[in-house]
């Protein structure tokens, strides 16, 4: 019992560790930042298509740099970690969660952008897609942090929650379109958080001195 006890102490510790490259918060900041430019394109009447071929872009981004910093620069420094048979089906499940919220969210926020000027006598659609927007960002980033012992998926959700009901706010009771602000705003301080941690993380983890030997020595 002790063993086991502390071998999934040993486990969760190992998750939290993952997370301290600061590697997932640049992710989930170039997520965010791409849902900003394709405010500030839209804002600037550029072509859809063109507008969702750069958010495309930056998507693409996004997924090279935490496949490539994981596999370059992360494993040569710390290893590659295996977990356990219950570890890899929570982490799979919470992957997929987030990954489907991120989507979900994506795509209420276009169709928040294109609703909230639609007004009907009983709703107000940018309103109704806003809130749950908003409750989708905040209850899968909660589970996401509660799950994979990420505390700052917490403040991340929070950073990714905002940006509707904020520019809905100024947009119904100013008529001011702060969208690509809304967004862009946490998009930089999330980015910013995992430069920092990431520039922290490669000072105190420096690549391992390879030592060479002369063999006629």
């Amino acid at each position: 019992m002790t063993q086991s006890i502390d071998l999934k102490d040993l486990e969760r510790k190992v998750f939290r560790s993952t997370f301290q490259d600061g590697l997932w918060d640049i992710f989930l900041g170039l997520m965010l930042f791409a849902m900003a430019v394709g405010a500030l394109l839209s804002d600037l009447g550029m072509a859809h298509l063109s507008t969702m071929l750069i958010f495309s872009g930056i998507v693409a981004l996004a997924l090279a740099v935490i496949w490539a910093g994981k596999r370059f620069i992360i494993a040569p420094r710390m290893g590659l970690v295996q977990f356990g048979p219950e570890g890899t089906s929570r982490q799979k499940k919470t992957r997929w969660l987030l990954s489907l919220s991120l989507l979900f969210g994506t795509a209420i926020f276009i169709f928040t952008l294109v609703a909230r000027n639609t007004r009907l006598e009983w709703l107000n659609p940018a309103l109704f897609l806003g809130g749950i927007y908003t409750a989708n960002m905040l209850i899968v980033f909660s589970l996401g942090a509660y799950f994979l012992n990420f505390t700052r998926l917490y403040l991340i959700g929070v950073m990714y929650a905002i940006p509707v009901p904020l520019d809905i706010i100024f947009h119904e009771l100013a008529d001011i379109d702060i969208t690509a602000v809304a967004v862009g705003a946490p998009a930089v301080a999330v980015l910013l958080i995992g430069i920092v941690l990431f520039v922290r993380f490669l000072r105190e983890y420096p690549l391992p001195v390879t030592e060479v030997y002369d063999a006629g020595e």
